[in-house]
């Protein structure tokens, strides 16, 4: 996976994540309940954290060095 996929997969999780508990994705998807709508939530924060150690840090720092 390239580094901007990945930055952008910590991006779109965490924000969907973010949108969800604010309360902004209920407008747009509608839950069947509240477990559901805290899975949601629970994978894309998941998403997120597994688009951090999807990222090469040394090609990072390299190519802004």
């Amino acid at each position: 996976m390239k580094n901007y996929q990945a930055i952008l997969m910590c991006v779109v999780g965490f924000g969907l994540a973010y949108g969800t508990m604010n309360g902004n994705v209920q407008n747009y998807v509608n839950f069947a309940g509240e477990l559901n709508e805290m899975a949601f939530t629970l994978l894309t924060g998941m998403v997120g954290v597994m688009g951090i150690f999807a990222i090469n840090y040394k090609k990072l720092i390299k190519s802004l060095i």
